[in-house]
């Protein structure tokens, strides 16, 4: 980390005082305590710090995530040079500003790929924003394959609490739809789509109350309702984020067939997905 180059000299110097206090003269510990008080601020202060740099000086990822990133990412695909090297920087901030939990992993490490899945849904729905993070939802949890929990005692996908600011997924199903992006829902962008509309609630959201909304979205992606609830694993899903979700990974067809909606998205999203 950032900060931890600039604790370096500190803890060097205050080194050198202590060995010539104890080897030379005891006034040389004098100069030592100023060394201490410096690094151990800067130590406090350095998640602050270090976000400040690498908001200003974001690091890259690594060459096989780039690779990865550039085969499975459909609106990743279609950005400028300039674009994607902003979202790969987007990237890696969202997961510094994320608080990742991995969960019957081994050696509880989560594999930097399935990390690289998730977090581009959401930064593909904030990437036209300055504010880029879910502030509300810093916790994620992963599972390497469908789990229970106690609102929902069975195995599904995903799931959002909005009370507790977390959201959980499946790794499974989350790597199955970055690279089958057109044959499988992605769960982490429905649920960071759900994030989206709770963080952003003034937005001109529709109802999509009519029953034909269904239809249309089975229409653009081959996915039909009973489908998208066999994925995620819970019954009951809402169709804006289904829609939301189809606008990104299906986005000539949607403007095809639900170009009023398109429009709306277009101008909550910014239009590059048309």
């Amino acid at each position: 980390m950032f900060t931890n180059r600039l604790i370096a000299p500190f803890a060097v110097l205050g080194a050198v005082f202590l060995v010539l206090a104890w080897t030379y003269d005891e006034k040389y510990a004098f100069y030592f305590v100023p060394c201490l008080v410096v690094a151990a601020l800067l130590y406090i202060t350095s998640p602050q710090i270090n976000w400040w740099w690498y908001t200003r000086n974001p690091p890259e990822l690594s060459t096989e995530l780039r690779a990865f990133l550039e085969r499975n990412h459909g609106y990743y695909q279609r950005l400028s040079d300039t674009e994607k090297r902003r979202f790969r920087g987007r990237i890696a901030l969202f997961n510094m500003g994320t608080d990742w939990e991995p969960l019957a992993f081994p050696e509880d490490s989560l594999p930097p790929d399935v990390q690289v899945a998730i977090s581009a849904q959401a930064v593909m729905l904030t990437f036209h924003r300055e504010d880029f993070l879910f502030e509300a939802f810093e916790k994620v949890i992963i599972f390497p394959r469908p789990f229970p929990t106690p609102e929902h005692p069975y195995d599904h996908a995903s799931e959002l609490h909005p009370g507790d600011g977390c959201l959980l997924f499946s790794a499974e199903q989350v790597m199955l739809a970055f690279v089958k992006s057109q044959q499988w829902y992605n769960v982490a962008l429905h649920e960071y789509a759900k994030a989206f509309v709770l963080k952003y609630p003034s937005e001109s959201w529709p109802s999509l109350a009519e029953d034909s909304v269904w239809e249309a979205l089975q229409q653009i992606s081959g996915m039909s309702a009973a489908y998208v609830e066999s994925v995620i694993g819970i019954q009951g899903v809402e169709p804006l984020p289904v829609a939301i979700h189809h606008y990104f990974v299906f986005p000539e067809r949607f403007a095809q067939t639900l170009p009023d909606l398109n429009k709306v998205f277009s101008g909550i999203f910014a239009p590059l997905a048309a």
